[in-house]
């Protein structure tokens, strides 16, 4: 049963699969109708669920106020199957993302205030649980700084650092120190505006060939993109119907991707299988709720499979 932990444990730490190191946040999402409704969020809480559903041995390292959300997010990501490190501080308001919906797409208008305080002492604190961990996630949604000094302590460690690229423009390689930064990281997930940002290139196809197995872009209704053993693979969209809601895809495909890894699928294979995990989600509202679990996935797969992409 998954737990929750405010202070680190002792050095007998298990190892898990998956650690994600990141914020959580309250959805309040607003539908064409006018109607709206409060789901649980934030990329790192998402991807950490992800992962937990698709199997992994999943942990996640964040920071909470002590507010009417602590309990409900909390709860949420033990329900879930999520280890939860907390470090609690009265200094900041748990963040609120405020989301609508529109013909199944969304629009996200963030009000963040506790990602911006994660700062060293967080790594320090949860130092042995990162150790004990296999793939350690982020997102760079937190101050430039502890993305620097979490990516040096991970690598510092050998540890593999699998990177969402919010605020894309803090990583922009054509500064030195970013490109030293990249380097040090295991496998990026972006979307393509976030690439093309990223790495100072409209051609995205250049990008990720010079980035075999490490770097894959997601293209929308165009599927993805990645590269290896010299070749670059576009996997065409899959086929989905009734899309509800693409909130949290993007997040399910990287929870999803890294959990594959840890079960020892390889670099295509894993992408294979979390593109299904995201066409499965956006069938279902929020970003939470649609994330599969590998019996669901597994059971999707075989139904889609043979069936046309886009």
């Amino acid at each position: 049963m998954a737990k929750l932990f405010v202070r680190c444990r002792g050095d007998s730490q298990p190892e898990y699969d998956v650690c994600v190191i990141g914020g959580c946040s309250i959805d309040l999402t607003t539908y064409e109708d006018g109607s709206s409704e409060l789901f649980f969020g934030g990329k790192g809480a998402n991807q950490a669920v992800a992962a937990a559903r698709a199997g992994a041995k999943t942990c996640m390292i964040t920071k909470l106020g002590k507010d009417e959300y602590y309990e409900p997010i909390t709860d949420n990501l033990i329900k879930n199957g999520v280890d939860v490190f907390v470090s609690t501080t009265t200094k900041a308001k748990n963040d609120v993302t405020k989301i609508y919906i529109k013909d199944g797409d969304n629009t996200i208008e963030r009000h963040n205030e506790m990602i911006n305080t994660f700062g060293k002492k967080l790594v320090e604190k949860f130092k042995d649980i990162i150790l004990a961990s296999k793939y350690i996630v982020i997102q760079n949604k937190a101050p430039y700084s502890f993305t620097k000094y979490l990516v040096d302590f991970c690598y510092a460690n050998k540890k593999k650092v699998v990177l969402t690229p919010s605020n894309p423009t803090q990583l922009v390689v054509s500064e030195e120190s970013n490109r030293k930064l990249i380097d040090k990281i295991a496998y990026i997930c972006a979307n393509e505006k976030e690439t093309k940002i990223v790495f100072g290139n409209e051609d995205v196809v250049d990008v990720v060939k010079n980035h075999p197995k490490k770097l894959i872009t997601t293209l929308g209704a165009r599927g993805l993109i990645y590269a290896e053993n010299g070749e670059v693979t576009t996997l065409p969209a899959l086929k989905t119907k009734n899309v509800i809601d693409t909130t949290g895809a993007g997040d399910t495909f990287c929870g999803n991707f890294v959990a594959n890894l840890a079960h020892g699928y390889s670099f295509a294979e894993a992408i294979r299988v979390a593109q299904y995990a995201s066409a499965y989600k956006i069938r279902y509202k929020s970003a939470q709720a649609g994330m599969p679990t590998s019996a669901e996935l597994e059971r999707f797969i075989k139904e889609n499979s043979s069936k046309e992409r886009r």
